[in-house]
């Protein structure tokens, strides 16, 4: 343009694309900051505390080939290997145990019990000598003659200690029984549990049923979105490669002053929306064949 080669508009139309670039990248530096600050309250961090991400690249994320992610394959290993499934089965399993439980409580019960106990206590026990007999107000008469009665007295003279194993034996004690419980006078609520015991496990069951068909219409969903997800990434990449084309073509037909300012600018934002939209359809085509991944129960390769 200084020259006076070019018309000034197409220094104007360059100003104006690298304002409109300007712009871009600021919002998308914004965009980038709030979804951190997202990021940080999702993890329970503090806004102010340093914070960034590793962004692996995406051509060197492991991707299991689409040919083993079929969706009958999936389901099955499913099945087996995601936890919700096998929360499912365990609460089953435990409906049914409560059927037997209250099943057995329509029964008789036979119960035993039995028992052996003693005891031992730091005491002693007192030692006692015979003392002067005393006389009491009872008489005898023999013959004509009439007898005082005297009762013994007993002196105590000391103490003695009883021995650990003398107590032991004199207080032991011992005890058996049966006993024999009938469910007779309970108003059916023994049959009645039983009852509602067997309908909780219809209703695992049918969760059961439920949830494998929500499990496998997910699977067959992300499996299709994973054959679309990698026929639109092969297509964009396609769309790259001619954006490319295209590109060079019109930087060569600019260079010679054959192209306008305006189209040439045209011509790269197609190259950079090719780019971009290539590379968000990778990340998605990455994305969906882990969820095939996920569903299979087997961890996630990264």
């Amino acid at each position: 343009v200084d020259a006076g080669t070019l018309p000034e508009l197409n220094a104007a139309e360059l100003e104006a694309q690298l304002a409109r670039d300007s712009s871009s990248l600021i919002s998308a530096e914004t965009s980038v900051m709030q979804v951190m600050l997202q990021l940080k309250a999702l993890l329970n961090l503090d806004a102010a505390a340093p914070f960034d991400i590793a962004t692996p690249p995406v051509d060197m994320i492991p991707v299991e080939n689409l040919a083993d992610l079929q969706p009958e394959s999936v389901y099955a290993l499913a099945l087996v290997n995601l936890s919700q499934q096998k929360v499912i089965d365990l609460r089953l399993q435990a409906a049914k145990k409560s059927v037997d439980v209250a099943k057995g409580q329509m029964y008789p019960q036979i119960t035993g019990f039995g028992s052996l106990s003693t005891n031992y206590v730091n005491l002693k026990e007192p030692i006692y000598t015979s003392g002067t007999p005393q006389a009491t107000s009872a008489f005898v008469t023999v013959g004509s003659s009439n007898y005082s009665v005297y009762s013994p007295s007993f002196v105590k003279v000391g103490e003695k200690a009883v021995s650990l194993g003398s107590q032991l034996n004199k207080n032991f004690s011992q005890n058996i029984g049966i006993g024999l419980g009938i469910p007779i006078f309970n108003g059916g609520s023994a049959r009645s549990n039983w009852e509602r015991s067997k309908l909780q496990v219809k209703n695992w069951e049918l969760t059961k049923e439920q949830d494998n068909q929500t499990l496998k219409q997910n699977v067959y969903k992300a499996y299709n979105d994973a054959v679309a997800a990698i026929q639109k990434y092969n297509a964009d990449r396609k769309s790259v490669e001619t954006a490319i084309k295209s590109f060079s073509f019109a930087q060569k037909r600019y260079d010679l002053n054959l192209l306008s300012t305006f189209d040439l600018i045209n011509s790269q934002n197609n190259l950079l929306r090719a780019r971009t939209q290539s590379l968000y359809s990778q990340y998605d085509f990455v994305f969906k064949m882990k969820l095939l991944e996920f569903y299979r129960g087997q961890g996630i390769k990264l």
